[in-house]
């Protein structure tokens, strides 16, 4: 009997050390850092003719900088939001018809500061790995230092999403894209933000 007892208590510990690795303990809060590319932004912004008499030139892109609070209601379904920011520079000059300056070069610093509330649908989790897709919709601020400011709609696709670490600390890769515009012939994001990595810290 006691020899019966004794396998029980062992098959009983093995069942519960594999049900620990495939389920490891649910954190519900995740904070997370991260940085996107600005593909979209150096295809649609780049130097060219001189347009109203105006040439720009000198673009430079930080690239989309973002932060993420997410509550993990299950380990399916986290809800949170995001805040993200990115800014594209260049400088103008005043030309004449032959493309010669006029004047001086005056610098335009522009940003797109998008708060989203975000979902995450997570379809593996393992001790070391999950994978996941997302969908977050919200409000993007346009705004330069000429103090012109514009509103409109913002969305970001997630389809895959992979995290990987162990305890508090992982890191992330998505592949995604964030899109606003205001019509057709607005566009201020179509795609960006096509590949985005981020640091998390979780509890």
């Amino acid at each position: 009997m006691i020899k019966n007892l004794l396998l029980g208590v062992l098959l009983g510990t093995v069942l519960l050390c594999q049900a620990e690795a495939k389920n490891p303990p649910l954190r519900h809060h995740l904070v997370r850092l991260g940085w996107g590319d600005p593909l979209f932004e150096t295809l649609a912004f780049h130097e060219g003719a001189a347009q109203d008499f105006v040439r720009k030139d000198h673009f430079c892109y930080t690239g989309h900088f973002f932060l993420e609070y997410q509550y993990r209601l299950n380990r399916v379904v986290g809800l949170g939001i995001q805040t993200d920011i990115e800014g594209i520079f260049w400088k103008e000059t005043p030309v004449d018809t032959y493309h010669k300056p006029t004047g001086a070069s005056v610098p335009s610093r522009n940003y797109d500061l998008s708060i989203l509330p975000t979902l995450r649908l997570t379809f593996l989790n393992s001790r070391y790995v999950q994978l996941y897709g997302g969908f977050a919709a919200g409000l993007m601020v346009a705004f330069d230092n000429s103090r012109h400011t514009e509103l409109a709609p913002v969305v970001n696709i997630t389809p895959l999403g992979v995290q990987v670490g162990k305890d508090a600390w992982s890191g992330t890769l998505e592949l995604g894209g964030l899109t606003s515009l205001m019509g057709a012939n607005k566009v201020y994001m179509l795609g960006s933000r096509l590949v985005s990595v981020s640091v998390n810290y979780s509890w």
